[in-house]
């Protein structure tokens, strides 16, 4: 079966209209960035139902299904093991804090009512429902820019929203002077202001909102500019309050399934000090944070979408220095035995940081969009036992990064993830209309930027890690980042280090193979890796490896590894079904017959987890498919194949 397409017009109409007729729907503000959330016909189990509506209930009733509460937290104050709290469509525009308990074999549901969306909502509802009366121009204000009618005194700091009909985010401003400004330029002075797109200020002097939807213009950005409505009375947005719109603490063997959530400036969802939660089919729309996640065990995420903040303009300079350089999911304190499994954590500043948990399984994920790191290994006390296999992983400046970490734990297993890393990423931003391309401290570009595949904050040291069976593609790493393996060859003093049979292939140039951030005291070893350069790989003569293996660092190195570090690595072109440095066209990352990665590999140990181990016959093949295998699906409910001649985005 092929991958499912979403029609993103229809599913715009279901959210924006919280059930509305179907139907192609034009954007008035921008397409969106995702396919919008749907409902779906997951079956009611048997059991006890209690039903909210938050259209025809009433908070007198009794919960029957004739007789539905109005409220989510009516219907919780209720609910008893075994019972299931049954949502009917519609946007519920309150804050909800689920503390039951239900048992192991008596979970407690609260879920969508079949084929119905439910909403939960936190924001200020009045941006959405009635957004003509809800904004007035700005007196003294730029040209464009409206302000609240009413004020809201309790709003806190910066104010964070959506277009209502995309879903779009708008810019959290930290001050007026950019709102206002018409520069969209990266200023010469750091203090001078500029423009970063559609968004939101809050005056906390007066209360009111200020918002300013002025069209993008930068040739750079192409369709990724700005081209929508600029009057906010013509369009339904959502404005987040700060506080969290679900709150899920000291919670026992709950269940939320197949509903989407927004509204917060801060994070949007808060699990904490709870124990066997389970949300899956759940999309959340974050603010400073999509989820966050503290002193939790047994907690599994499956067929969730997390959205952060990064609209199709933003770059990391906006969040970071402008805005809120926000995290999508953070996980803190005890956290064990959890699982991410089939979602897609997308769109923001900084990804998921996972590495507090312990024994935590994320696997096909789809992983894309940060503008500054992706998945953060770190442990910030003592974690370990973190598996990421089998994930899709892609646009981000650091796929993997590592931050304070001063007590390395049970250590990660990376494994079978197909890491792509062509499409590029809004790092740095155009400095005048004479400068499309702005040049960073290395001299490369940096507007777009290509990512990297690791990176660090100063950490003294790393999390043991065993990185093998990864595809890798690059478009390129640059001299200070041309360390072996795409970086897993340089910092990594004070941990250990396993990187065997993975596939690192660059678009322009060709691999590094720099190990001088490596000392041979460092417990590191590596083998059985391919590398390969698309553009430059095929005018290469010689023997790729032949100057390092005459150092004295190759031969030291074999008192950590016998064989010596790459001794049995291959440069070659690895014969990928389809692969071409333009990131937009299609792909095929699994291998031809005649490729030379098959049964090329190192042998590794057999308590190096593998789901694919069966199905390579003979000595491993390099990289994350196995010949033969099927195409690899990630994302809510495997969506997204990646292995075919066609690819979704």
């Amino acid at each position: 079966m092929k991958a499912q397409r979403l029609s993103v017009g229809l599913l715009a109409t279901v959210l924006a209209t919280a059930g509305a007729a179907g139907g192609e729907v034009p954007f008035r503000s921008h397409a969106p960035m995702r396919p919008l959330p749907t409902a779906v016909q997951r079956p009611l189990d048997k059991g006890v139902h209690y039903f909210v509506d938050p259209a025809k209930g009433d908070d007198r009733n009794d919960g029957a299904r004739s007789s539905p509460w109005k409220s989510i937290q009516r219907g919780v104050k209720e609910l008893k093991p075994g019972d299931t709290l049954v949502l009917r469509g519609g946007v519920y525009y309150e804050h909800v804090t689920i503390a039951v308990a239900g048992t192991e074999a008596k979970p407690i549901t609260i879920r969508s009512h079949p084929g119905e969306l439910p909403i939960l909502d936190g924001g200020l509802r009045e941006f959405f429902d009635n957004p003509a009366a809800a904004w007035e121009p700005c007196p003294d204000g730029a040209p464009g820019e409206f302000r609240s009618t009413r004020t809201y005194p309790d709003l806190g700091g910066i104010v964070l929203g959506n277009f209502g009909d995309s879903l779009i985010p708008l810019h959290g401003y930290r001050s007026l002077a950019d709102l206002r400004s018409r520069n969209e330029y990266w200023p010469a002075k750091r203090g001078d202001p500029m423009y970063c797109g559609p968004g939101l200020w809050y005056d906390a002097k007066t209360g009111r909102i200020h918002i300013r939807l002025a069209h993008t213009t930068l040739p750079i950005l192409g369709d990724d500019n700005y081209r929508g409505e600029t009057d906010p009375r013509k369009l339904p947005l959502m404005i987040g309050r700060p506080q969290p719109v679900l709150t899920i603490e000291r919670a026992r063997f709950v269940r939320v399934h197949d509903l989407v959530v927004r509204g917060s400036s801060g994070p949007t969802v808060v699990i904490a000090e709870a124990a066997s939660i389970e949300l899956d089919g759940v999309t959340i729309f974050g603010g400073a944070r999509a989820l966050a996640v503290r002193d939790t065990s047994r907690l599994k995420l499956v067929n969730c979408a997390l959205r952060g903040i990064a609209s199709p303009w933003s770059s990391r300079g906006h969040h970071k220095y402008r805005g809120v350089p926000a995290y999508l999911l953070m996980i803190r304190g005890q956290c064990p035995d959890g699982e991410i499994a089939y979602c897609e954590l997308t769109d923001s500043h900084d990804g998921p940081f996972i590495g507090p948990a312990r024994r935590l399984r994320f696997h096909r994920n789809f992983v894309d969009n940060f503008n500054d790191d992706g998945i953060y290994l770190t442990a910030m006390g003592v974690g370990g036992d973190v598996h990421v296999y089998q994930n899709v992983l892609s646009r981000c400046l650091h796929i993997f990064a590592y931050y304070g970490t001063f007590k390395p734990g049970a250590g990660t297993h990376v494994y079978r993830n197909l890491i792509d890393m062509r499409r590029p990423v809004y790092y740095g931003w155009p400095s005048g209309p004479n400068d499309p391309q702005y040049q960073g401290k290395d001299r490369r570009p940096s507007f777009p930027a290509a990512g990297w595949l690791c990176g660090d904050h100063g950490s003294p040291i790393w999390e043991p890690l065993h990185f093998y069976h990864n595809t890798v593609i690059s478009q390129s790493q640059g001299e200070s980042r041309g360390y072996y393996a795409a970086g897993w060859g340089g910092h990594t003093a004070g941990s250990p280090r396993r990187v065997f049979n993975n596939i690192f292939v660059q678009a322009d140039g060709v691999p590094g193979l720099n190990f001088t951030a490596l000392s041979v005291d460092d417990d590191f070893q590596s083998d059985g890796n391919f590398f390969w350069g698309l553009r430059d790989g095929p005018a290469h003569r010689g023997d790729f490896f032949a100057a390092f293996r005459k150092t004295a660092k190759f031969s030291q190195s074999k008192k950590r590894y016998p064989p010596g570090w790459g001794a049995n690595d291959l440069f070659a072109d690895p014969k990928f079904v389809r692969l071409d440095g333009d990131w937009r066209k299609p792909f095929d990352p699994r291998l031809q017959r005649t490729s030379l990665a098959i049964d090329a590999g190192v042998p590794l140990p057999v308590t190096w987890p593998d789901p694919l181990r069966k199905l390579d016959a003979g000595l491993p093949d390099i990289g994350a498919f196995p010949a033969g295998t099927q195409p690899l699906r990630v994302g809510v409910r495997g969506r997204l194949s990646f292995g075919e001649s066609e690819n979704v985005k």
